[in-house]
């Protein structure tokens, strides 16, 4: 019973989706020191930045399944942790330590390196994350941008400790000149816009899965609202912009990478091209959509490693 419950905890934070978090942001680590031998930094107070950042998520992942408990006895009751494995006060505890635990860290790294960021960046996203399942959720495309921009901006909230970290030789990788920084700025920027429209069709595709438990909850979600089948269109409309904006993307990418992550991520955006297909039919889309849509997602951020 006691292992059955230590599991269902970690069930709880979503795991895989916490590696993919913790993955990226030691990939845009490894990908600026690769490129900046000469800059000194603390690496394990990176480590709390990132524990920090994997704490705040996976407080967003229990106080969502909270708010969801209704709408999950009927989209997944065999998943369904709060209320069958977990009392809801227990869940409610595991939130707050969770969150507490991010903002001491927060706090830590504002002190250790004179910068309110770092508290101020998990504060705000544990309020956004709370504020989304309590209400955003529910409204008609917020909730959903909301999701997708805190997703996949995580290269860029790894970048931003470069910039408020009292590292040694920081001044010389932030200054314009510096041709190497400039590039993984560049690409950070572009692989944080790849990820947020693709998390952006990915929260679409969830809601089309979701719509006999939201209706529940009085969820306004673009499927409730449109139809499963406009909401494909929305998700493909969203594909077909990824790939349009690579193409006109294409030079500055193929410059500032090297071959191997410009081949890797261009693979993750050709998949776009598959999921297209699969939207053409539904049950293809339905069964296979949302992990092809991560599975893109995967390979684009693992570029950052090569």
């Amino acid at each position: 019973m006691e292992g059955n419950f230590l599991t269902s905890i970690l069930r709880l934070t979503r795991p895989v989706n916490l590696l993919i978090i913790g993955a990226t942001m030691l990939g845009v680590y490894t990908k600026i020191i690769t490129a900046n031998p000469i800059l000194r930094l603390d690496f394990f107070d990176f480590v709390f930045f990132t524990i920090g950042t994997l704490l705040v998520a996976s407080g967003g992942n229990v106080i969502n399944d909270y708010y969801d408990i209704k709408a999950d006895k009927i989209n997944k009751p065999k998943q369904l942790i709060i209320s069958n494995i977990l009392s809801k006060k227990q869940a409610l505890f595991f939130y707050m330590g969770l969150n507490l635990s991010a903002i001491l860290i927060g706090l830590y790294l504002s002190i250790e390196h004179n910068s309110f960021w770092f508290l101020f960046l998990n504060s705000a996203c544990i309020l956004a994350l709370w504020f989304y399942s309590r209400t955003l959720k529910k409204k008609l495309i917020i909730g959903n941008i909301l999701i997708a921009l805190l997703t996949g901006l995580i290269p860029l909230v790894a970048l931003s400790y470069f910039y408020f970290t009292k590292a040694t030789e920081i001044n010389s990788i932030l200054d314009t000149t510096n041709l190497y920084f400039n590039k993984t700025l560049s690409f950070t920027i572009y692989l944080s816009i790849f990820a947020s429209l693709q998390n952006l069709a990915r929260e679409i595709w969830k809601d089309a899965e979701d719509v006999e438990g939201d209706e529940k909850i009085n969820v306004i979600s673009i499927p409730i609202q449109y139809g499963i089948q406009n909401a494909k269109r929305i998700v493909a409309f969203i594909l077909i912009t990824e790939l349009l904006l690579s193409l006109m993307f294409f030079k500055e990418l193929k410059m500032e990478l090297n071959p191997n992550s410009f081949l890797v991520f261009n693979l993750a955006l050709s998949m776009n091209l598959i999921i297209l297909v699969s939207i053409s039919k539904h049950r293809l889309f339905m069964k296979y959509g949302g992990n092809l849509l991560k599975i893109s997602m995967v390979i684009g951020l693992s570029s950052l490693y090569l």
